[in-house]
């Protein structure tokens, strides 16, 4: 018998874990040695350990010579955290938790709300009592599987909404959707608005003032223009006459303490009053500016546009075109007037920020000659877009801009606010969720801004529903919400600004682009219906 000697040809030939052996039998039947390398592991969350994911698992040394791009993730805090850890340890506030970047075994408990002040359970606590928290809490509350739970509003205006006919139209108005308006439909509201004010249309025009193509939209209805403390109006109601919601006016919150353990703690509210509420779910509808959304420490992508909003009330004499809504894209920025009946027009005015003061300082009689100058000047067309024009007028592709109702006065007063666009990385938290304007902003073009935020309302009510096995604010109910969320809100998001940018230049292949989407758009059928499908749900 022939013993064969294996001799490790390295510096060091010791029998270790890093110098182990393998015989192989080659191809031509020659058996070798081959030298097996340690096996790999995948890098570990710094808090859970947990495995993370999309970092490849290779040796110390094979890791030193990858590229920055290969061996990290685009994931907060360097691609060393994994998602619930972040969630649940990295998205609160450090003046909240104490030495909340060190090992739990190092941390020194933190001092709780609870402590100080005994703390009033709730299952939902909503901060915010506009469109949006007035909703969630009516929703909420009638959700079946939410029978016997007891839900906060928080409100900080001291103001009650209210409507009284005499005192004529409210400056803010609202485009309501078809779907948000089966939506208010289903959860009784929209019966108490039909006792007080709103108006129907059937059909909207488009166009521009740098080409003659236009596009129109026919439904029945299209939408409903209705005024915001209206609605709100028809919610407060209804919450009121509700047995388990609670509804604290002029009560700012002070501070939010979010749990770092989901399934044993809650979120514990202060209030400014020197209250303490806890909960199983919070829900941050406080405005484009959210301290809910502050403390959860979520980055936002946001800026303001060089645009600022005129809002008023207009009369004209044209009673026959009270079911027809007109929108302008000037270069400065689109001009819009919507019909609330009887010859009145909600007139959105967005403009540029000089203009836009310049506008404000006109007398009455100035400000409509301008107004109805913006409405029906006659458009100035370049030459490549005057030829395409004339071959899509010989080819009866075209459109032609509509006659808008002539404006005669104003009725009240006018008033002008700041146009930007905002859209938060992370719709929750742990056992936090953020609806409406506190999530995401939107330039009002499309009209979509409270819509959006019904929309979540919706998803929310819905997803909670669907898991009536799982505790509010359960981890995986939230993240699919969220998931849902975003799938249908960030498109329309990126699609509004998108047009915001379009139709803000006046350079000739952007007009030509555009004219020319609109006459295609026009021209087939189903994708035409697709949009509106998606303006009216």
């Amino acid at each position: 018998m022939v013993l064969n000697r294996v001799t490790y040809r390295r510096r060091l030939s010791y029998n270790t874990k890093s110098n182990k052996t393998r015989l192989n039998k080659t191809p031509g039947g020659k058996l070798v040695v081959l030298n097996s390398t340690k096996k790999t592991q995948l890098a570990k969350c710094g808090d859970c350990k947990i495995e993370l994911k999309g970092i490849p698992a290779v040796r110390p040394k094979k890791m030193a010579s990858l590229s920055k791009r290969v061996k990290t993730v685009s994931r907060t805090y360097g691609g060393r955290r994994n998602d619930m850890m972040r969630l649940l340890r990295r998205l609160c506030r450090a003046d909240t938790f104490r030495n909340i970047s060190q090992p739990c075994s190092l941390r020194q408990p933190c001092a709780s709300l609870s402590v100080v002040h005994p703390a009033v359970p709730y299952d939902v606590v909503i901060v915010g009592g506009g469109l949006v928290g007035n909703a969630a809490a009516v929703a909420l509350a009638l959700e079946e599987s939410l029978e016997n739970k007891r839900i906060l509003l928080l409100d900080q205006s001291e103001k009650e909404p209210s409507f009284e006919p005499e005192e004529g139209f409210n400056l803010r108005v609202i485009n309501l959707t078809v779907g948000n308006q089966e939506f208010l439909d289903r959860i009784g509201v929209w019966d108490r608005i039909k006792t007080m004010r709103h108006h129907s249309y059937n059909k909207i025009y488009n166009w521009e003032s740098s080409s003659n193509h236009t596009i129109s939209f026919t439904a029945e209805p299209m939408g409903y223009i209705v005024e915001n403390n209206v609605i709100e109006t028809g919610l407060l109601e209804i919450a009121k006459n509700l047995h388990n919601v609670d509804i604290r006016r002029g009560e700012a919150v002070n501070e939010i303490k979010l749990p770092l353990d989901q399934s044993k703690e809650q979120v514990v509210v202060g209030l400014e009053s020197g209250d303490v509420v806890e909960t199983s779910l919070l829900i941050g509808a406080d405005g484009a500016n959210s301290y809910v959304r502050k403390v959860l420490d979520s980055p936002v992508l946001s800026w303001m546009y060089d645009q600022q909003g005129i809002v008023c009330t207009l009369r004209s004499p044209c009673l026959d075109k009270d079911d027809v809504a007109y929108q302008r894209f000037l270069s400065s920025g689109p001009i819009a007037l919507l019909p609330l009946g009887g010859g009145l027009f909600s007139l959105v005015w967005s403009c540029r920020s000089n203009i836009a003061t310049e506008l404000m300082n006109l007398s009455e009689e100035e400000f409509v000659a301008r107004a109805n100058n913006a409405l029906q000047k006659p458009a100035v067309v370049p030459a490549p877009v005057a030829a395409m024009e004339t071959v899509s007028d010989y080819l009866g592709f075209s459109e032609h801009p509509p006659q808008t109702p002539l404006i005669t006065a104003i009725e009240g007063a006018r008033a002008k606010f700041p146009l930007g666009f905002s859209n938060s990385a992370r719709y929750i938290g742990p056992r936090t969720v953020l609806l409406g304007d506190a999530a995401h902003r939107v330039h009002p073009l499309a009209g979509q801004g409270a819509n959006i935020g019904f929309r979540g309302v919706q998803q929310l009510v819905k997803y909670i529903s669907e898991n009536p096995h799982r505790q509010l604010g359960d981890f995986r109910v939230l993240n699919s919400f969220e998931s849902s969320l975003q799938r249908q809100v960030t498109p329309m998001l990126c699609f509004i600004d998108g047009m915001q940018k379009l139709y803000s230049t006046t350079l000739d292949p952007f007009v030509a682009a555009r004219s020319y989407g609109l006459g295609v758009i026009n021209q087939l059928p189903f994708l035409k219906n697709s949009i509106l499908d998606r303006a009216r749900s």
